[in-house]
């Protein structure tokens, strides 16, 4: 039984179209409530990353973007264009349901919340 999560480091990473497949910087924290993991996804807009949870396991796959502003040429580029893939392995007390993501400023933090049912309960002891 899985009580923790767990980064997969089998990720295939492979090159695409000039696009490179990285895994992202992450940090997982625990408390009472659940787990909170943190991605590094810098470049990253909402509509070029996908959050999925199947089978027990956490997805993140995003593209970030890379583009000159309009009107100008691009004449150095120092960021490359990537693709950030990850995967956890997630314990069987996260509430696959309840599950919330959020994306600012090139950090995506997916709350994984431990069900109800999962959660340790303080047994009240009766004096005889």
């Amino acid at each position: 039984m899985k009580t923790d999560v767990v980064k997969q480091e089998d990720v295939q990473v492979a090159r695409r179209e000039s696009r490179d497949e990285i895994m992202p910087n992450t940090a997982v924290r625990q408390d009472k409530d659940g787990f909170l993991l943190v991605a590094e996804l810098p470049g990253v807009d909402d509509q070029s990353l996908q959050v999925t949870v199947e089978d027990g396991v956490l997805l993140i796959e995003a593209d970030n973007a890379v583009a000159s502003p309009e009107g100008h040429t691009l004449t150095l580029r120092e960021i490359s264009p990537v693709t950030y893939k990850a995967s956890f392995e997630l314990p069987d007390r996260v509430e696959a349901a309840g599950v919330k993501a959020s994306l600012k400023n090139g950090l995506l933090r997916v709350r994984l919340p431990i069900s109800e049912a999962k959660k340790p309960q303080r047994i009240a002891i009766a004096a005889e």
